[in-house]
């Protein structure tokens, strides 16, 4: 009776031991991700309350599968879970799978001044799609640290000239502080990017 018991007792311990391991090498095949979003700058002169406003601005952005998404439109107009906001100046870290992600963007420019917002969209909306691609490697860390600068943008509506500031968002990728990657400006139209209008995947109702 005492040998099977001390057996039993022994067949426990492998066991918990064995769970312990198998934790443990899963941790170790994770990768860690952070969204480092830094303080912005600005190109153009602010008022005090656009100053204000901006004290308590960030980013939306979410995971989809592979692909980390950041609309610079309203959430509301974009047909994906994006519950992760990123104040500026603060991060946020998640723990992923190994592998290859990338970034889509979904920019704005302010190019129309029309109150309609489907006109709005059709004309400054554009989707930047896997514009970077980033590594996460098994027990590192990948560092995606965005830096904002604002720009005044403006339009004329008849005789009256409307300007917004916009942020260009600067990425730069690091591996376990490594810089591997120079400054991408990810939410920038150009001959790669989409027109709202011509997109027809996913992210769209």
């Amino acid at each position: 009776m005492v040998t099977r018991l001390k057996y039993l007792l022994i067949g426990i311990c492998l066991s918990l031991t064995a769970f312990g391991a198998a934790q443990s090498t899963s941790r170790q095949q994770s990768g860690m991700l952070v969204f480092d979003l830094k303080n912005y700058t600005s190109d153009a002169k602010m008022t005090k309350n656009a100053v204000k406003v901006l004290q308590y601005a960030g980013l939306r952005w979410g995971m989809l599968d592979k692909t980390l998404l950041i609309p610079m439109v309203n959430d509301k107009f974009v047909k994906a879970d994006i519950p992760y906001f990123t104040r500026f100046g603060e991060l946020k870290t998640l723990i992923l799978e190994p592998g290859q992600y990338t970034i889509t963007c979904i920019g704005f420019e302010f190019s129309s001044t029309s109150p309609d917002i489907d006109k709005a969209l059709a004309k400054g909306a554009f989707f930047n799609n896997d514009v970077v691609t980033f590594t996460v490697l098994p027990g590192k860390t990948t560092t995606l640290e965005i830096s904002p600068v604002y720009e005044a943008e403006s339009k004329w509506r008849v005789l009256v000239k409307l300007t917004m500031l916009m942020p260009n968002l600067n990425l730069r990728i690091l591996e376990d502080g490594t810089l591997k990657d120079e400054d991408v400006a990810i939410n920038r139209r150009t001959a790669k990017s989409v027109a709202w209008d011509d997109y027809h995947g996913p992210l769209k109702f």
